[in-house]
């Protein structure tokens, strides 16, 4: 459905591997980035959001129907990282907002400590993406301007079991992460879709 309605391509879904635990590392610029990064991916997505959408009617239903579990901002919820890491224990592939919020000019924001702890923890590859246009949706789909998704290479395991369990570890992934979704917005700015 969401390809008919809006021009949408995706690029290197194949970084996603096809089973075990992964996480989906993405810029947040809308409030559909999750149905469109499930859309794009090569399998099924769970993700955090914050608690106070869970409370709005349609929208609550909408974000369970989409594998999306609670979480509280603006502390450490333990239940929430608790139950993000167990995702990954269970393989699942959990998405990630390393920027911990929307974007509300569309630029890339500092990333949080949340999703270095959650990948130190599991031990699992992390895959940037990078979604453009979602940001003005509505003006998108009146302009018929394409949505692009695109997934870059992952973060290895190898690579995170070098990486302390400390605050500088999980910055230190947080800034890789941030790097590889950079690389991938130049790319989305500058390549033609």
């Amino acid at each position: 459905m969401l390809r008919i309605l809006w021009r949408f391509r995706k690029k290197g879904a194949e970084f996603i591997p096809k089973k075990g635990g992964v996480i989906i590392a993405s810029n947040h610029a809308a409030y559909v980035d999750p149905p469109f990064l499930g859309a794009a991916s090569t399998r099924e997505l769970y993700y955090l959001a914050k608690t106070e959408l869970f409370s709005n009617g349609l929208l609550g239903w909408l974000i369970r129907k989409y594998n999306a579990f609670p979480i509280i901002r603006g502390s450490f919820d333990r239940k929430g990282m608790s139950q993000a890491a167990e995702l990954l224990r269970e393989k699942k592939a959990l998405l990630l907002f390393p920027e911990g919020t929307r974007s509300r000019d569309g630029n890339l924001l500092e990333p949080k400590l949340g999703l270095g702890k959650i990948a130190l923890e599991a031990g699992v590859p992390i895959v940037p993406a990078y979604i453009a246009n979602s940001k003005d949706l509505f003006s998108t789909f009146l302009k018929r301007r394409r949505l692009v998704i695109l997934f870059g290479s992952p973060i290895l395991k190898s690579w995170l079991d070098r990486i302390p369990k400390d605050k500088e570890g999980y910055k230190r992934i947080g800034q890789e992460i941030m790097s590889r979704i950079r690389m991938l917005k130049e790319k989305a700015e500058n390549d033609d879709f």
